[in-house]
């Protein structure tokens, strides 16, 4: 009794610090941030969780340097919300070890343009079930969730994160496929 008390507290823990992340206001301290560095940074603290989980992960930062006007740790939170997301949508691995298929996610920063500016693009991908085009209008919607146990925050808090910095969040899903989230997010202005 005593085991299952603890893991209820620590779910409704879990639960008050989803909803009080989300509806906390967030004070930004934007500065010029090495994304290739974070993806190597969050792929590293990551592993772990992946490998329990028998998911593998790949980083492929961008040739050029990536740099982002952003407030580090934030934009740290909310793409580790997106690597939470792609692990719970591939669900537990298959305990008869037969092959379940491919299991991976990938990170990938990249330079490009935006309506004629500058962006940085950092992309988590999946080889999860992927969603229907029904449950993609859906997901930014708080507390809508398809995992049991989830609190449908995870989603609301990381796009809230993005457009706070005056970035976005731009998803692609194919079922059976898996599902691509692209944060794009500003840069710091050059001198000419």
């Amino acid at each position: 009794r005593v085991g299952t008390l603890q893991r209820e507290i620590e779910r409704l823990r879990d639960i008050l610090t989803d909803f009080l992340d989300f509806a906390g206001e967030k004070k930004l301290s934007p500065a010029p941030t090495d994304l290739n560095a974070m993806i190597d940074e969050l792929a590293d603290f990551f592993h772990p969780q992946a490998e329990r989980q028998k998911v593998r992960i790949f980083v492929t930062p961008a040739s050029q340097h990536v740099e982002a006007l952003v407030d580090g740790p934030l934009i740290k939170q909310a793409v580790l919300n997106l690597l939470l997301n792609a692990l719970q949508a591939m669900g537990e691995p298959d305990k008869q070890g037969s092959k379940q298929g491919t299991r991976e996610i990938y990170m990938r920063t990249e330079l490009g343009e935006d309506d004629g500016h500058p962006v940085a693009r950092l992309r988590v991908a999946d080889t999860g079930p992927g969603m229907d085009s029904e449950t993609v209008t859906r997901i930014f919607t708080p507390y809508f969730t398809t995992k049991s146990g989830g609190t449908g925050l995870g989603l609301p808090t990381s796009r809230r994160i993005v457009e706070e910095h005056g970035g976005r969040i731009e998803v692609h899903s194919e079922q059976d496929r898996g599902t691509e989230f692209t944060l794009v997010l500003p840069v710091p202005e050059r001198p000419e």
